[in-house]
């Protein structure tokens, strides 16, 4: 069965790397999981759209094991192993010397194939599967580097943060069974209830929307390319995806696009403040995942949709290239020790530039269509959701193109000497900037949602350029951030740490401790009723049988003489009571 193929084939590569991966050279171990991904990537261009089932899982949840193919499936799969791959072949020259090569390309491989099961599952709960698999495969490659503190902090993080959401997806299903009676994506589109908010929850954690956002920011400790996988095409569009999957649940529910919209401001506002590459990019992942919720809170599902294939592109383009900027300064991330790249880095300059050039939405470009389609259907809904919207615009061109100016443009800031990424890190770029120009063409532009665009991006690059900076408190709108750590590292690792170190000395201890205490009394008190009352009635048997034996004891002398005078004496006791009857 192809659609099994397509599944079946990343999971194959995962298991060959993980299993034995380290005793194969580099070559066999990159070319091994490229081509699963690569396999993968041609079936989905020719496997039948449909329903496949392979047999019963949970027949009494109305839940198969069963795929459905549809045109959103499809496009997902397409955009999950087309974006994949690329990162994959990035990959081959980005960590050709970094140790751990055949985890890095296993725990690769594992992810995209819980990416695949999650869009292709035709219910909830195999949906789920693929959900939580997602969630412990980007554990496993934010902590990479698991010898850093920083990176294994980023990764409990992440997967801390997304259990909140999880746990509205597993009581979201309770309620569909209970309601319901099935988990069926079919059986359920018609439901209208309270418990679409807990899939919400769920949607809000996994695609990083306020309050649930601060994980993401801290993925970036991960290995770049891993950054641009999670932030790009997979795990954050989980959210998105899962709403437009379940969009009939959701219609009227216009708090989905507030959230959306306060989520894409507050990111994009603290993205103008960031001197490390990255960050400016992962909060700017969190930005335009927030103009994702606002169309899906509008219902314009399709607009959301066609952001999330442009952002794939662009901001993968994006993350590369910043990689490539990181690779080429030796480990350098910080803005301000750059400067001057367009020399020495030319393939990344203009590669890159057309990146910026796509998210901040200049015309022809993919991020122009979509945008324009996500203002167009706001605007018909609120006027201060499109002021919302198009504040969002001008901010994401001032915070890219602030970025591309201080990382290429002007003097260098560096002492090292920075040179142009490898060809199998070049090869990605030049791909992704063919779908992050191409990607969106055919959709219809209405002209003064898409006049008012441009004008706030021009805005935004100018003051970008003139090199205006917003004041360094805005940083401090991340505050969300210092409440998460007071909450789950100072209350619930460290205080809770201690609450649980009183708990297991008081009570636990406690009661080892007094059970070895009961043990030893009762013990000794078998001891004493061992000794004095079993131990006495045996020994007064004893004496008893050895007292009434004294008599019978006194006539076993053992001397042959005495037995036969005893004989004698009763044979004549025995005549003389004989002769006297």
């Amino acid at each position: 069965m192809v659609a099994l193929a397509i599944l079946l084939s990343p999971l194959f590569g995962a298991t060959a790397m993980l299993g034995s991966g380290r005793r194969l050279p580099r070559a066999a171990v990159s070319g091994l999981c490229c081509a699963t991904i690569a396999l993968s990537f041609a079936l989905s261009w020719i496997v039948d759209p449909g329903r496949y089932s392979i047999g019963s899982w949970l027949p009494s949840l109305g839940a198969d094991w069963a795929f459905l193919l549809d045109d959103l499936s499809l496009k997902m799969i397409r955009l999950v192993t087309g974006v994949g791959l690329l990162i994959h072949v990035y990959s081959t020259g980005y960590m050709a010397r970094e140790d751990g090569y055949s985890r890095y390309f296993g725990y690769l491989n594992l992810f995209v194939f819980f990416m695949l099961l999650l869009v292709m599952a035709d219910n909830y709960a195999l949906a789920f599967a693929g959900w939580e698999g997602v969630g412990l495969a980007s554990y496993l490659l934010i902590g990479f580097f698991y010898d850093r503190k920083s990176a294994g902090d980023a990764a409990n993080k992440a997967f801390l943060t997304n259990r909140v959401g999880d746990l509205g997806y597993l009581l979201f299903m309770f309620a569909m069974l209970a309601g319901v009676g099935s988990l069926n994506y079919g059986d359920t589109a018609e439901y209208r209830g309270p418990a679409a908010f807990l899939l919400l929850l769920a949607a809000t954690g996994k695609s990083a929307q306020l309050p649930l956002y601060t994980w993401l920011p801290d993925a970036m400790e991960g290995p770049t390319p891993v950054s641009a996988l999670i932030h790009a095409a997979t795990m954050v569009t989980a959210g998105v995806y899962i709403v437009i999957r379940s969009q009939g649940m959701f219609v009227g529910l216009e708090i989905l696009a507030w959230i959306g919209l306060a989520t894409a401001l507050l990111a994009a506002l603290i993205a103008a403040v960031q001197n490390d590459i990255k960050r400016v990019l992962a909060f700017s992942t969190v930005s335009q995942l927030g103009l994702m919720f606002l169309a899906l809170g509008v219902g314009a599902y399709d607009a959301a949709l066609l952001h999330l294939l442009t952002h794939a592109f662009f901001k993968a383009l994006l993350f590369l290239g910043a990689g490539s900027v990181i690779h080429g300064l030796g480990g350098e991330q910080d803005l301000r020790q750059m400067g001057g790249l367009k020399q020495s880095m030319p393939i990344t300059f203009w590669t890159m530039l057309i990146g910026v050039l796509a998210i901040a939405g200049v015309p022809g470009l993919s991020g122009f269509f979509s945008k324009d389609e996500i203002l167009a259907a706001v605007s018909h809904r609120s006027p201060w959701l499109a002021a919302g919207g198009l504040a969002v615009s001008l901010l994401t061109a001032f915070y890219t193109w602030r970025m591309f100016r201080m990382a290429f443009l002007g003097a260098a800031r560096y002492e090292r000497h920075a040179h142009e990424s490898p060809v199998a890190m070049i090869v990605p770029l030049i791909a992704l900037v063919v779908g992050s120009v191409a990607v969106g063409w055919g959709s219809h532009v209405e002209l003064p949602i898409a006049s008012a665009s441009v004008a706030a991006l021009l805005v935004g690059f100018a003051l970008a350029h003139r090199g205006f900076e917003f004041p360094a408190a805005v940083a401090k709108l991340h505050a969300l951030d210092g409440l998460y750590h007071a909450v789950f590292v100072k209350g619930l690792a460290q205080g809770g740490g201690r609450a649980l170190g009183m708990f297991d000395r008081g009570a636990i201890d406690g009661a080892v401790d007094g059970t070895g205490f009961v043990a030893r009394v009762m013990s000794r008190l078998s001891i004493l009723w061992d000794t004095w009352v079993v131990d006495g009635v045996v020994r007064l048997f004893g004496h008893s049988v050895r007292i009434a034996s004294y008599p019978a004891r006194l006539l076993q002398t053992g001397a042959l003489q005495s037995y036969g005078a005893m004989v004698l004496l009763g044979v004549i006791a025995f005549l003389g009571w004989a002769a006297t009857r």
